[in-house]
């Protein structure tokens, strides 16, 4: 349903002009320190929450489903012995890169937290990136 489908990508591009004005607008409501202890994640729950989060993601398993295959040569013999060690360096490689990535994230959004101007020239960035994605999603042909 073409008229359906146009609702739902004009709706869409609102809402996100919305959210990029309102990021641009509240860039100075922010408080200057963040409150970060009590309310953090534990290490655990948040190693628990990636897991059921790339466990359930859809695009993670069909990647995977499509990706392994390919390495995998039944004339070198067992199979699954194969699925196993490309699986293995593929978590590998995930931990590397996730773990890499949440590092370098806690540490900037430390850095982050004490520098107003910084934050609000992010808040900038962000909020027009996603006026841009609303106008560009609004003039976009069907």
């Amino acid at each position: 349903m073409p008229v359906a489908f146009t609702v739902v990508r004009i709706a869409g591009a609102a809402y996100l002009i919305y959210l990029g004005v309102q990021a641009i607008r509240k860039r100075d409501d922010s408080p200057l320190e963040v409150a970060v202890g009590g309310g953090g994640m534990s290490g655990r729950r948040a190693y628990l929450s990636g897991l059921m989060t790339n466990l359930l993601n859809p695009k993670m398993v069909t990647f995977t489903i499509a990706f392994l295959p390919q390495f995998v040569t039944p004339s070198l013999g067992q199979v699954w012995l194969q699925f196993a060690i490309l699986g293995a360096v593929l978590i590998a490689l995930e931990f590397v890169v996730d773990g890499t990535v949440g590092v370098l994230a806690g540490r900037i959004g430390g850095w982050l937290r004490h520098r107003r101007a910084a934050r609000r020239r992010i808040d900038v960035a962000t909020g027009g990136v996603f006026v841009g994605l609303g106008v560009k999603l609004a003039l976009e042909r069907p």
